[in-house]
C-alpha cells in the first residue's frame, strides 16, 4: 500500500487504541489544606526557635529576622519535599 492510498477492508484499524493508565487516586482539597496547616505551623514552630535561640545569643534583629525566615523556609522546604516523595512513592505501588 502506498501512502496515497487509504484501506477499503473496513476490518483494518484506521487509529491504534490507546490504553491510558487509571489516574493515581489524590488527596482532596479537605486533605490537602490539613496538609498545608500543618507544614505552616511546624514551620512556624522552627522559625520561632530558631529566632529565640538567635536573640538569647544577644544578636540584632536584622539577625534573628534572617535566622527565623531561615528556618521556616528550611523546614518548609524539608515539608514540602517529604509530602512529595511520600506521593510518588504512593503511586509506584
Amino acid at each position: 500500500m502506498t501512502g496515497s492510498e487509504l484501506p477499503t477492508d473496513p476490518t483494518v484499524l484506521t487509529h491504534a487504541p490507546t490504553f491510558a493508565p487509571a489516574p493515581a487516586p489524590t488527596s482532596g482539597p479537605p486533605v490537602w489544606a490539613l496538609w498545608l496547616l500543618i507544614m505552616s505551623l511546624f514551620s512556624l514552630v522552627v522559625a520561632v526557635s530558631a529566632g529565640l535561640v538567635e536573640s538569647l545569643a544577644g544578636a540584632g534583629l536584622p539577625e534573628v529576622l534572617r535566622s527565623g525566615g531561615t528556618g521556616f523556609l528550611a523546614a518548609a522546604g524539608l515539608c514540602f519535599g517529604t509530602l512529595q516523595a511520600a506521593r510518588e512513592l504512593r503511586k509506584r505501588r
